[in-house]
């Protein structure tokens, strides 16, 4: 590996760990108090950043290890394997949620953010341990020792060491069996940091509501707590009717009786399962909560018919796409996957102004459609699948080459994720990050890039151009979205506005949104939106910076001033 592209590789990863080592020192590092982050956890994080920064550097950067169980081939082709973001991201999204996020805590539903956080710290030592390089003794050795010192030190309440201890070995043995069964069952689809990451995100998800169901806090219905339960029973109700379509006996290629009562039994079971948790965790009916949540207020009624009628336009134009000759024009397939991210601003911006709750209920009806829609594809069922698929690939592109196709699905949860963490707190900055990020500045970095772009950077095919684009049109578009909604904070819901903080905050993290953008090889529109959040959350809402951080930040920046002879010889020396 040459030493641009050790370099480019460097700068991406100190996007993600600087801003940890910003927030752990400022916010919980050391902790100031009971209802912090403690100390544990923030080691083996230090610990963690430690190694990746040094594996950047060193001459072991062509990342040959591969998880245990898995093969080269099974990843997708042309890109870094990632394993920084698998050891990095969900950590970095936990922790920026324990900033202002305590309300879990003080109801005893689910895990909490805390507990989150330190679940999160437990999958990427695990994930990073396993990974290593170091012998199968050493590197069990290790994975057990910092599952017993978080469950021990974690912010847990005294007196349930054992279930502690079960918890955080249960979450380091599910990420590492669902990031196995993602790239092992998709095959090409994912690189390994993005399979470690969605499969991170997905066992929280699992674990948080088997606590609540185990808490079963019932009559605790408010729009936050019922937002997060509808979304989790859903995945489940959604996994079910996944499972149950891949049993259905497969018939020919046209439409098959059998097939549609699969899917209706599916869909049946789905439903009564996703309904079933809803209302034996919170004692309400689920279907009269979700009504009454979107068309109880005429704001709700007036989202949906604006929704309806632009997807009837859109519905509209790109079917005449389909049926006009498909263009080998490299600008022309842009201009039609972007449109894409242009539909996602229109539909979801004013939305989130107008009401928050609708777009997070929004989101994941949206989320188990797409899933359903992807599996009967997939699938193949009621000769639906080949026409699906014939749509779908004339906007794709070389990383849609797998099993299942990302894009769509990357967008809507680049989108939606930033929505759910927030949950309809009015945070616009944190919550709209993936729909300003994705629909208004990765498009013009795209289409500037594209048209007008002639600098490269080093080792990357971005242009200097498409990131200038995409820094402007990043700080414009959280200017905007900040003044149509007061500044982007609610004061209901217990925010204010923040001293010190305006255009030049906004111009720092649209600036590392922009570098991160040009050299990650990673999908940008799973790490972005999420390195957004945490960004706008550690920078934003704080008025001081640690300084300390703040020189350890730029130790880190620096270390590639080390000449590559001494990184050399202190590699053979470890």
């Amino acid at each position: 590996m040459d030493t641009a592209q050790r370099l480019r590789l460097y700068y991406e990863a100190c996007i993600p760990m600087g801003l940890l080592v910003l927030g752990m020192f400022h916010y919980g590092f050391p902790p100031f108090d009971d209802t912090t982050l403690t100390l544990v956890p923030g080691l083996l994080m230090c610990i963690i950043i430690t190694y990746y920064l040094y594996d950047r550097l060193s001459s072991n950067t062509d990342d040959t290890h591969v998880l245990p169980g898995t093969q080269t081939s099974m990843y997708r082709r042309r890109a870094d394997p990632g394993r920084m973001w698998g050891g990095m991201l969900v950590p970095l999204v936990m922790f920026a949620l324990n900033i202002d996020d305590a309300s879990d805590e003080k109801h005893g539903v689910g895990l909490g953010a805390c507990g989150a956080w330190v679940l999160s710290v437990a999958m990427a030592w695990t994930f990073t341990v396993r990974l290593s390089g170091l012998s199968l003794g050493c590197s069990w050795a290790l994975c057990v020792a910092g599952i017993l010192a978080l469950a021990l030190a974690g912010p847990w309440e005294r007196g349930n060491t054992g279930v502690h201890v079960c918890l955080v070995a249960m979450s380091a043995i599910a990420q590492h069996m669902g990031t196995q069964f993602v790239v092992r069952k998709l095959p090409r689809s994912f690189t390994l940091g993005e399979a470690a990451a969605i499969a991170q995100g997905i066992c929280l998800a699992l674990l948080d509501l088997a606590a609540q169901l185990f808490t079963r806090k019932q009559g605790l219905v408010d729009p936050q707590h019922m937002c997060v339960l509808v979304l989790e029973a859903a995945g489940v109700g959604t996994a079910l009717i996944v499972c149950v379509l891949y049993m259905a006996p497969r018939h020919s290629q046209g439409v098959s009786v059998k097939d549609t009562v699969w899917m209706c039994v599916a869909a049946g079971a789905g439903a009564g399962v996703t309904t079933s948790i809803i209302a034996f965790v919170s004692g309400a009916n689920p279907m009269r909560w979700i009504v009454l949540a979107v068309l109880g207020s005429q704001t709700g009624r007036i989202v949906l018919i604006y929704w309806f009628m632009l997807m009837t336009c859109a519905t509209a134009i790109y079917a005449w796409c389909a049926q006009t000759p498909t263009s080998s024009s490299k600008l022309m397939l842009h201009i039609k996957r972007k449109s894409y991210h242009i539909l996602a601003v229109l539909l979801f911006a004013p939305a989130y102004i107008a009401t928050p709750l609708v777009l997070h209920i929004g989101f994941t009806i949206a989320l188990c459609v797409f899933v359903c829609a992807e599996s009967v594809r997939v699938l193949c069922l009621n000769g639906w699948g080949t026409q699906m698929t014939h749509f779908m690939r004339r906007f794709t592109d070389a990383r849609d080459v797998g099993l299942v196709v990302t894009a769509h699905f990357y967008l809507l949860v680049g989108c939606a994720v930033p929505v759910w963490l927030d949950n309809t707190r009015g945070c616009v900055e944190a919550a709209l990050a993936g729909v300003l990020a994705l629909g208004v500045a990765d498009t013009c970095a795209s289409l500037v890039g594209l048209r007008f772009g002639s600098i490269k950077w080093p080792a990357t095919v971005k242009t200097v151009e498409g990131t200038g684009a995409f820094i402007a049109s990043l700080v414009v578009a959280v200017e905007c979205m900040r003044w149509a909604k007061g500044f982007g904070y609610d004061t209901a819901s217990g925010y204010d506005e923040m001293p010190g903080y305006g255009l030049v905050g906004s111009f720092v993290v649209c600036v590392a949104m922009g570098v991160l953008e040009a050299l990650t090889d990673q999908n940008d529109n799973l790490v972005i939106p999420l390195t957004m959040y945490a960004a706008v959350k550690t920078l934003i809402h704080s008025d001081t910076i640690s300084w300390v951080s703040v020189v350890v930040v730029a130790a880190m920046l620096a270390v590639p001033l080390i000449p590559h002879s001494t990184l050399i010889q202190l590699h053979s020396v470890l």
